[in-house]
């Protein structure tokens, strides 16, 4: 019986040509990727004319937001907080911080969660803050955190399956406790006296003229609460932030209800259809409300957010 051959890993390996001279590829290797010294200086310009856009428009919204502040606080503040009462809920993490399993550390980093700024987005203009992320199930705490929806498989396991297991070890932290004053985004009814106000924001002539040099798609200005609260529920979520260096519609909104007073904004998960929950822990600073851990290891540490402990968690 002949002895299996050993696979060979594979190697890529990058070459230069000069003066037009074809390519001469040693045998045994494929040729996976040409572009010329001219197609990098054009996409080097296309990528600055790009981002030049998309700062022309953001900040001639940004712009706007400005002006209209306190109407935008005034139509969030008229919408009535709820109450939350969190048996049940909890919050997936990887094994390794399970010693401190209420922190808030990780929300800001690269940039950061669906409802807060991260540290990695322009930090002259958009100053991190932290959030507390929970979920009301072990599944939807987990999908989160694996970025999977009910659908997805990875490396031929089902989604249950998944649930299960993780590469460096998952941990489910249970929490209990009573939340006040949440924005409730499960629905977009709440959005109307907010969309209201956007609807009359206009972009200038520049910008469109830039498109048109672009060949862009032109911008469709959101103008029903349906359409503001989808922006906020979109799957690429992270684009403008990783990409364009700017904040996530999401983003802008949560920081607008930390501005107004709420403590948390309740929206629903994209991976399972279930509740999610982003708590703005500085909020709690002179709040009644609490969330504490259930049955945590001896040696943990944050494990409970209130008035007096809120800042530790950061």
């Amino acid at each position: 019986m002949p002895k299996p051959r050993k696979r060979r890993p594979l190697r890529f390996s990058i070459y230069r040509s000069s003066g037009g001279t074809p390519l001469r590829l040693p045998p045994g290797e494929l040729l996976l990727e040409y572009f010329s010294d001219a197609d990098a200086l054009a996409w080097r310009a296309k990528s600055e004319d790009v981002q030049r856009y998309h700062y022309l428009w953001y900040f001639e919204l940004e712009a706007q937001r400005a002006t209209n502040h306190q109407v935008l606080v005034d139509a969030v503040r008229a919408v009535a907080g709820v109450t939350l009462e969190l048996a049940g809920w909890g919050r997936a993490i990887q094994y390794k911080y399970s010693d401190t399993p209420l922190s808030c550390v990780g929300s800001t980093k690269w940039v950061g969660g669906r409802f807060n700024y991260g540290v990695d987005i322009d930090s002259s203009r958009f100053a991190a803050f932290p959030a507390l992320y929970l979920a009301e199930d072990m599944e939807t705490g987990l999908r989160e955190m694996q970025g999977l929806t009910r659908e997805s498989a990875r490396g031929g396991l089902t989604p249950n399956e998944l649930n299960l297991c993780a590469q460096n070890g998952v941990a489910w932290i249970g929490v209990a406790g009573k939340v006040f004053n949440i924005f409730d985004l499960t629905h977009s009814k709440v959005l109307k006296e907010f969309a209201r106000t956007i609807a009359t924001f206009k972009l200038s002539k520049v910008v469109r003229d830039m498109e048109t040099k672009l060949g862009a798609v032109p911008l469709r200005l959101l103008e029903t609460a349906e359409d503001l609260h989808d922006s906020f529920m979109v799957e690429n979520w992270r684009h403008n932030p990783s990409v364009m260096n700017t904040p996530a519609n999401s983003q802008l909104f949560g920081h607008l209800l930390s501005l107004a007073g709420f403590e948390g904004v309740l929206f629903s998960s994209t991976r399972t259809g279930n509740k999610n929950l982003a708590l703005f822990t500085r909020q709690f600073a002179n709040s009644s409300s609490q969330v504490r851990v259930l049955k945590p290891p001896a040696s943990a540490r944050c494990c409970e957010l209130n008035a007096l402990t809120y800042a530790e968690l950061e």
